[in-house]
């Protein structure tokens, strides 16, 4: 093959730069790296991919997802993680971290083996970076849609769970929990980025947390009790300590609109990250589902387990930056950074991906003003199109 014929140029489109919207600019790329951004007058030769005026972004990154379009990621076989890859695109993800929850701990190594294994698989659609393990060190108590009998307080001798998780990764775990800072050491030296979530810690145990290394909060709001201005709680240290990210679930039921208004003013969109949460029911029609080994039923597209406590979502990510434009009134920059460049910090892969840059990896995705998915690139190589794009 020529070099010429290597070679994919994005014209057409506005070029999301930071804070910055960009037009008349070409993206040149090659070998699944982007390599330049030229004036369109001036690109090189090769196949052309044009973007029709809409919005050329980073590729979208959802750091929590349990799975979609009937694939619930723990009990899936390799075939069904496969067939998730290639649908994920449509919805604008390039890259995704697969949760593990809600089954036995002694089950969980061999899900996230499976699912590391998938990683190092080439499959045309989204990248799985690595995995979320969702417990099992989470409070009984805001246990959420996890059964209290999954759940556990770590235990230092009994290390198996995470010599098998190879970075990036996540584990969300509760501060307050006996044996939580031995834990959190543990996740610093491999590697792996301790969240809070599944918590009723107070602000000092989260505080204290934070000063182990906790960087991050899955789901605010969700599975942990409301902010109270006389107790402040791991809510509060969210919204207050600078050092944490929070995920938000932008779907209007997970977390209603104004408050998600007041977290975009407390942390300021450089700190949030959007997230799916999603089950196996997204991008489904309702019905009867499962999440590891949790049976769920979804009506009006809501997802809810038979004691009606939430259970994932159908959210996605293209959706979420919609919602989140739409209740916080924040800018497309803005809105983007959250499924960019913020969880490629939180990953700690912010020198390779969440930015359209040379020497940065050739994940994109192309969209609308409404948020439609037009064309989605994964290493340079168009894993999704709509009828409307011109092929390379």
């Amino acid at each position: 093959m020529s070099r010429d014929d290597d070679r994919l140029i994005i014209t057409g489109g506005k070029l999301v730069l930071g804070d910055a919207i960009a037009t008349r600019k070409a993206l040149v790329i090659e070998h699944g790296v982007i390599t330049d951004i030229v004036d369109q007058r001036k690109a090189p030769r090769g196949a052309v991919l044009d973007a029709d005026g809409n919005y050329v972004a980073p590729g979208f990154i959802d750091l929590h997802t349990h799975g979609s379009f009937g694939v619930d990621l723990t009990e899936a076989t390799s075939s069904e993680v496969a067939r998730l890859q290639e649908r994920l695109p449509e919805t604008g993800v390039t890259a995704f971290l697969a949760t593990v929850a809600g089954i036995a701990r002694d089950r969980m190594g061999d899900v996230v083996e499976k699912l590391q294994s998938a990683r190092d698989k080439r499959t045309a659609g989204a990248q799985i970076l690595g995995v979320h393990l969702e417990g099992p060190y989470l409070n009984p108590a805001r246990r959420g849609m996890m059964p209290t009998d999954l759940l556990a307080t770590f235990d230092p001798s009994q290390r198996d769970l995470l010599d098998c998780v190879k970075p990036p990764a996540t584990m969300t775990l509760a501060p307050e929990l006996e044996g939580a800072t031995l834990l959190i050491d543990e996740l610093n030296q491999r590697g792996i980025v301790a969240s809070g979530g599944h918590s009723e810690a107070t602000f000092e145990q989260t505080a204290e947390a934070v000063k182990r290394g906790l960087k991050h909060i899955t789901h605010l709001f969700n599975a942990m009790p409301p902010p109270h201005h006389r107790a402040p709680n791991i809510v509060t240290a969210a919204l207050v300590l600078e050092e944490l990210t929070a995920e938000l679930i932008v779907d209007g039921h997970h977390v209603a609109p104004p408050v998600v208004a007041l977290v975009n003013k407390a942390k300021g969109a450089d700190r949030i990250v959007l997230v799916t949460d999603a089950s196996a029911a997204a991008g489904m029609p309702d019905g009867e589902y499962v999440l590891g080994d949790v049976s769920i039923t979804v009506r009006d597209g809501i997802s809810r387990t038979a004691d009606g406590v939430l259970a994932g979502s159908t959210l996605t990510l293209n959706r979420a930056v919609k919602n989140f434009m739409a209740f916080t009134g924040v800018d497309i920059t803005q809105a983007i950074r959250t499924v960019t460049l913020n969880p490629a910090r939180v990953l700690g892969i912010e020198n390779k991906k969440g930015e359209l840059a040379p020497g940065f990896d050739a994940d994109l995705t192309i969209f609308d003003a409404d948020l439609t998915i037009f064309a989605t690139i994964v290493a340079g190589k168009c894993v999704w199109k709509s009828p409307s794009i011109s092929s390379p």
